[in-house]
C-alpha cells in the first residue's frame, strides 16, 4: 500500500442513496466515511441506516439522502454540516442497534430514532424476532434516552431479543419516515 500509494484496504465505504431522485447525479454511490467529514451531502434530511440491505424498504422522499452501512463507524457524524440537517437513525432492534443509536446521538443530539422503540419490537417480535447471537456488553450504552435504556434491558433479558430491520414491513418504514419528515 505504501509503495503504491494505494488506499488502505480497511477504508470504510458507505452507500449513499438519493431518496429524492434529483439530489445526486446517481441514484446510489459509494463514499468513504472520512470524506463525509468535510463534504456535505445535498438535501435537508438525512436518514442513517445501519445496514445496506434495507434500502428497498425506504420510500422515495423529497429533499432526503440515506446513508447506509455505517454500523459503528460513526466518526463522520462529527461533520459540522450535519448540525443544520434533520437526521434520523434506523437500525436493527437489538442490543447492537441501540449501541449504535447511543453513539450516534452522542455525535448528533438532535438525531431522531425511527422504529427503535418497544412498541415496534412488540408489534413484530412474535413473528420475526430471533435470539441475538452475540449481544452487546451488559453495561448500558451512553447516549440512550430512558425509554431506549428500558428497551435495551428488555432485549438483553429476552430469549428472542433481536428484530432485524429487514423484517419490518416496508409500509411501516414508509409511515415512520413520512411522520419523521413532517415533524422535522
Amino acid at each position: 500500500e505504501a509503495f503504491l500509494d494505494a488506499e488502505d484496504e480497511g477504508q470504510h465505504w458507505l452507500l449513499v442513496a438519493d431518496l429524492d431522485g434529483a439530489l445526486l447525479p446517481f441514484s446510489q454511490l459509494r463514499v468513504r466515511a472520512r470524506d463525509l467529514l468535510n463534504t456535505p451531502l445535498p438535501g435537508e434530511y438525512l436518514i442513517l441506516v445501519e445496514n445496506e440491505r434495507c434500502l428497498h424498504q425506504l420510500p422515495r422522499t423529497p429533499d432526503t439522502i440515506a446513508v447506509l452501512g455505517s454500523g459503528l463507524n460513526l466518526t463522520w457524524l462529527q461533520a459540522s454540516w450535519l448540525s443544520t440537517r434533520a437526521v434520523a437513525y434506523w437500525g436493527d432492534l437489538d442490543t447492537w442497534g441501540l449501541v449504535i443509536l447511543g453513539h450516534a446521538r452522542q455525535q448528533l443530539p438532535h438525531l431522531t430514532p425511527l422504529l427503535m422503540d418497544q412498541a415496534t419490537f412488540k408489534m413484530f417480535s412474535s413473528s420475526s424476532a430471533v435470539q441475538e447471537p452475540r449481544p452487546a456488553p451488559d453495561a448500558l450504552p451512553p447516549g440512550l434516552l430512558n425509554s431506549e435504556a428500558g428497551l435495551y434491558n428488555l432485549l438483553k433479558e429476552s430469549a428472542r431479543g433481536r428484530l432485524e430491520q429487514e423484517f419490518i414491513p416496508a409500509a411501516s418504514v414508509h409511515e415512520a419516515v413520512i411522520k419523521w419528515k413532517a415533524q422535522s
